[in-house]
């Protein structure tokens, strides 16, 4: 008996770590998935143009990894085969708040991996490559994505190849990981329905980021350190994570005109400046690796695309089309793999019905919407306490901030908060476990 297919081809844009995880789904519901990718691909752990980010150091949170193995079978085993670090996120992680001791070295049970961006995305590009119905197309620049003669629903997809030849691909399901989500707009535009809704927060976060060799005598006793800036007042903050190769990104972030600078020496004495002296102590010795690169990240940017009038039918934008996280939380690979799960189960629920793509669309950005409110509220409640941060505040961001404050205090001395705090920055249990927390303010 032959296999039912929910369509004959889907279609995704974008082959980073929100189109990927898309694939390896979509590969178990369709004859064919072709993966449209504006940059060249590369075939070992090399940093990308179209990740303008990638040079910088990414965090796989363990609900990210969870969603991950789900997707990918052993897939920590892959991880670990590819030189990524293992890690306790209790154990090998010190976080620094500014007026407390760091916390205690506990096993939570929330383990994860530590390793560059590139090394992840092709330790998972890898995986999807071994799907026999999966076709990469990289060098291929989106032009539009086609609707049906109605408008009601996608057709195919238009791209130009690296010589610059237009070619058309029909589509049953298109998935738009572009991270910018330009395509799924342009598309809403031109069937003439409105824009979504939004959320904007105004963070102007900028980083630089430095590699390291460290000497031994000032080797971290973690695999992490993370120095929390002295909110609202201040917003330098700081970051030492170990790298695949040995070596260890050091990471400087502050917002507005107090961007971490480029030039190795500022970049030294900014780190000294930090609420504690961990960074610091970590590479006034060091021996730095190549240019100091920097990014700048704007704005926060939600699209509630579940509240667009008749969604059309087919069209699925993912991951940073929908929801554009402050990477400094580290939460956006991690949030882009947990809709790939909720995708999964979505297209394994409609495997039968007589027509499984029908109310896949609506369904999907409903659903994603739990999974998007974690990050997001997490990353929100601090982004808001900077006067200067551009958006909406509840009516009771300071009550909210003095609960979260506790709650750390409190995680210093209480194990079982401990745990519960971590699960929640790590994506495994929702911002609710921690509302739920009494305790003293």
């Amino acid at each position: 008996m032959s296999k039912r297919y929910s369509g004959e081809r889907a279609v995704v844009i974008g082959a980073g770590m929100g189109g990927l995880p898309a694939t390896q789904v979509l590969a178990s519901h369709f004859r064919e998935v072709v993966v449209l990718e504006r940059d060249v691909l590369p075939a070992n752990a090399t940093p990308r143009p179209g990740v303008p980010q990638g040079k910088h150091p990414h965090g796989l949170l363990a609900g990210g990894l969870k969603a991950l193995c789900d997707l990918f079978p052993d897939f920590s085993s892959t991880l670990a085969q590819a030189g990524a670090n293992s890690l306790d996120s209790g154990l090998e992680v010190r976080h620094e708040y500014p007026g407390q001791a760091p916390f205690p070295a506990r096993s939570l049970g929330v383990a994860t991996f530590t390793m560059t961006r590139p090394l992840l995305e092709l330790a998972v590009r890898r995986c999807v490559q071994e799907r026999a119905n999966v076709v990469f197309r990289d060098g291929c620049r989106v032009v539009a994505i086609n609707a049906t003669p109605d408008g009601n629903a996608v057709a195919s997809v238009s791209y130009k190849t690296s010589n610059g030849k237009l070619e058309v691909l029909p589509a049953d399901l298109v998935v738009d990981a572009s991270g910018r989500g330009k395509p799924t707009l342009d598309f809403l535009k031109s069937t003439g329905r409105p824009m979504p809704e939004e959320t904007v927060i105004g963070v102007d976060f900028g980083c630089s980021t430095a590699v390291y060799t460290i000497p031994p005598h000032a080797t971290p006793a973690t695999k992490v350190m993370i120095t929390m800036p002295r909110a609202p007042e201040q917003s330098r903050m700081g970051l030492v994570l170990l790298r695949e190769d040995g070596k260890w990104f050091a990471a400087l972030g502050g917002r507005g005109a107090d961007t971490p600078p480029a030039d190795g020496d500022a970049f030294t004495a900014y780190a000294a400046s930090l609420p504690t002296s961990s960074v610091f102590d970590a590479i006034k010795d060091a021996t730095l690796h190549g240019d100091i690169e920097q990014f700048a990240f704007p704005e926060s940017r939600r699209r509630y695309f579940n509240s667009t009038d008749r969604f059309p039918r087919g069209l699925i934008p993912i991951a940073d089309s929908v929801c554009r996280f402050n990477p400094v939380y580290g939460q956006g690979m991690s949030a882009a793999a947990q809709e790939a799960v909720v995708l999964r189960n979505l297209l394994a629920a409609h495997a039968n019905d007589p027509d499984p793509l029908a109310s896949l669309s609506s369904e999907f950005l409903s659903a994603i919407e739990s999974i998007i409110e974690n990050p997001w509220s997490l990353a929100a409640l601090p982004d808001l306490a900077y006067p200067d941060a551009r958006g909406k505040r509840p009516a009771d961001l300071e009550q909210s901030i003095g609960h979260h404050m506790a709650i750390i205090q409190a995680a210093y001395h209480d194990p079982d908060i401990h745990k519960q705090l971590i699960e929640v920055l790590n994506l495994l249990k929702p911002v609710s476990t921690l509302k739920a927390l009494e305790v003293m303010q």
